[in-house]
Parts: structure tokens; sequence; C-alpha cells
């Protein structure tokens, strides 16, 4: 039976001989995974890519493939308000890993929902949102290809609608919603956007009654925005994580127990989902066996392995990423180690870290398209 390491060490050889870019970069920093990966604790020296490599302005997008430009099916982007996303390049194949490793992700496959309410447009809508043709292939919202690996029932409510060239938030649609399930105990998913959700919930709560929905709804956010910004959507300010949980909490009659994030970011392949823990205050991410984080040092990029340790993240990623360079990538978001093998909180044997936010002065994005959206009540 094959480990990770094996998987991880073999895609990490295939990127070095199939990537120009990666075999430069590593024989630079003289390393070559075909001599020098021979253990878990090698793949601490095996170089990463950063991800402003993946800027559309540092026009490398391209040179980070691992297969010929004409074998690539689409170019998923990140949502920037600065106008630069990431670009990268993925074949059906890729994605397809990215669908059974949600799958896999318990914690967030619900077959049991009665109905989602999502805080995203329909997928279709939101892969081809504000798309553009690069080299003869069109671009589409990492965002949108993850809302499609869930399968939403036809009774789904999406929120998030396309009014021209711009998305509102159908609050109507949205009460209506809450108005159905209030006090009756359903099996419910509300996904989607923090700041949409948040902004939406905080709207509603100056002028209703708070509703009560019960302890079967999963409230599952996901796409970033915890600096309180999604497109041209601003809350003004950062978005604390236990002001949103306790105030969704208080005004929908949710239980906090049940919201969970996920983390992830248009250069990865998997999500890392975090549980709300009401002793922490705080969302507490697990990283599944089939992926693997490590935390190094902001000043020295030395890897860390302590409690309390907080340092950039790199993921590491033995699957879904045969169309380009991201077996080995470094964020600038800032994780801070929990500890290495179980959570503190739910005590499930997994390494555990908490996401601190961006790098100051780092440019704000979430996982998806850029989005304007308006209210539209």
């Amino acid at each position: 039976m094959r480990t990770f390491f094996q998987d991880l060490r073999d895609n990490l050889v295939d990127q070095y001989l199939t990537c120009p870019a990666y075999m430069y970069l590593c024989d630079s920093q003289g390393f070559n995974p075909t001599i020098h990966l021979n253990s878990i604790a090698d793949v601490e020296e095996a170089p990463f890519i950063a991800t402003t490599m993946f800027k559309k302005s540092a026009q490398m997008f391209t040179n980070l493939l691992r297969v010929p430009l004409e074998s690539v099916d689409k170019w998923t982007v990140s949502s920037s308000t600065s106008g630069d996303p990431s670009i990268v390049g993925r074949r059906a194949c890729d994605l397809l890993q990215l669908q059974k490793f949600n799958e896999l992700d318990r914690s967030v496959f619900r077959p049991d929902t009665e109905q989602d309410i999502v805080f995203y447009p329909e997928p279709e809508v939101m892969k081809k949102y504000r798309s553009e043709v690069i080299y003869g292939i069109h671009t589409e919202s990492f965002i949108g290809n993850v809302l499609d690996i869930y399968h939403f029932k036809e009774n789904t409510v999406f929120v998030i609608k396309p009014e021209g060239d711009d998305l509102t938030i159908d609050m109507e649609g949205f009460i209506k919603a809450l108005k159905e399930h209030d006090g009756l105990d359903h099996y419910l998913s509300i996904r989607g956007s923090t700041p949409l959700l948040y902004s939406a919930v905080k709207a509603l709560k100056d002028t209703m009654n708070p509703f009560h929905l019960g302890s079967h709804v999963l409230v599952h956010t996901g796409g970033g925005g915890w600096d309180g910004k999604k497109g041209t959507v601003s809350v003004g300010t950062d978005i604390k994580k236990q002001d949103f949980v306790e105030c969704v909490s208080d005004f929908l009659g949710i239980p906090e127990e049940n919201f969970i994030d996920s983390y992830s970011f248009t250069e990865n392949c998997f999500l890392v989902t975090g549980h709300y823990s009401k002793e922490y205050k705080d969302y507490l991410y697990h990283i599944p066996s089939w992926g693997k984080v490590m935390i190094r040092d902001m000043k020295t990029l030395k890897p860390l392995s302590n409690p309390g340790d907080k340092g950039f993240i790199q993921m590491l990623n033995a699957y879904g990423t045969s169309t380009y360079a991201g077996a080995s990538v470094l964020v600038d978001d800032i994780g801070e180690i929990l500890s290495m093998d179980e959570c503190p909180d739910c005590k499930s044997n997994l390494m555990t870290i908490k996401i601190i936010g961006r790098v100051k002065g780092a440019e704000a994005k979430g996982c998806g398209a850029t989005l304007n959206v308006n209210n539209k009540g």
C-alpha cells in the first residue's frame, strides 16, 4: 500500500521533470528530488513556489504548467480587488480530484440536507462571471469550480443573483427561505461567502425578530473574506470569527458548534476545513490525511513544529496538480500551530492550525471570482 509520502515524492519528481521553471528553481537551490527526496523529513528542503508567481502581472503562469498549453482545459482565477488575479491552468482530471477530496470530507458533505441556502451565484454563473480568454483558453473562477462539486439539489436557494454586469444579494429570497424553515428544525445547509452572509444577517437584525432554525443546520463559509471584503462589498473592518459566529448563531437560532469554515486558495488543490470552538473562540482547521501543511518562520522560512508557532502556510499536494506546478506552494497567509497530531478541542488525530490572516500589506483576496455585489431587498 502506497503512503502519502511516496505519492508526494512522485508528484514532486514529476513536477521537476516536466516543469522547466521548477527544475530551474530546484537546481538553483541544489535540490534534486530524484536524489535528495528520500524521507518525509526531506520534504522540508524541497523548494516551494510562492503564490505571487501565479499572479497575472508576473506573467509566469504559463511557465508553471507541467503540460503543453494546448492540453489545458481552463484557467482558474482568484478574486482580486487590485485587478491582479492568480491564474492557474487546470485539466478536468485535477478538478475531479478536488471533487473526490470533498466527498471524503464528511464535515462538509451533507447528503441528508433538505435544502441549501447559498451565498454565491449558481456554479455556472459563478464560473463564467467576467470570464476572459487567455491564449485561447477561457478563465473561470476557482470558487465556481469548487461550488460545482457539491451537486446542489434543484430546490437550492442561491441568494446571489446576476443583474447586468453585477451581482446582487436577493434579500427577499433569503428572508423567504428563512421563514419557510423557521421553528421546524429542518436539516439545512447555509453556505457561501462570509462577508455576504454577515452583511445580510446584520441588515435583517435591525428590522426583524430572530429566527429559530434549530440544531440540524450547518453553516459552512468559505472563500476567504475575513478581512471584511468581497468584491465591492465591505463591512468596513475585519470580521472577527467570534463576532460572526455569535451574531449569526443568535439571529438565526443555530448552535455555535454547527459552524465550519473551509480555507482554500486558487493555487492549491484541497480544502482545509475548520470547526468553530467555543473554548478557543475561533475555527480550528484540521489538515486532512490527503494533504500536508508546514508552517514556516516569517523571517528565516525555517519549518516550525511547536504549538503556538506562527508563520507562513505551505501546502504540499500529492494529488490534483498534474497540470501545474502546485505540489509545493507557499502562500502569504499566516497560520498558527495548535497541535502537530491532535485537535485540542475535538481530539481528532490530525494536525490542527488556526488561520491568523494575511500578511500586512498583502493584497486582500479570497479564492473566487471578483464580485461586485449589492444588497437587493
